[in-house]
């Protein structure tokens, strides 16, 4: 029997914000403090150094999200970001 996959960002950001279409409650939750609402939906910690910024669409207004272009980033930032650097930039790694 296989394994089912592992959720991608895509099905957690889908499941935030059906819920969010659902429930005005949720969706100003989110808007509000989206660190605890995401943490409490799926069970993933983002970092408090990494900004949530929740927008919402109007008939008059739509957003495109360009993601980091991750072919692009270099081993050096890639350390840095999963913590395999000091964050003093010496290049050696923490221990």
């Amino acid at each position: 029997m296989s394994e089912a996959a592992a959720p991608t960002r895509r099905d957690y950001e889908a499941k935030l914000v059906a819920r969010a279409w659902a429930d005005d409650d949720f969706r100003a939750r989110l808007k509000a403090d989206p660190h605890a609402v995401v943490a409490e939906e799926t069970g993933v910690e983002v970092p408090e150094s990494v900004q949530i910024e929740i927008l919402e669409e109007t008939p008059e207004q739509a957003y495109l999200v360009i993601p980091v272009n991750r072919v692009a980033i270099t081993e050096e930032q890639l350390d840095a970001a999963s913590g395999g650097l000091c964050s003093d930039n010496c290049g050696s790694s923490c221990y």
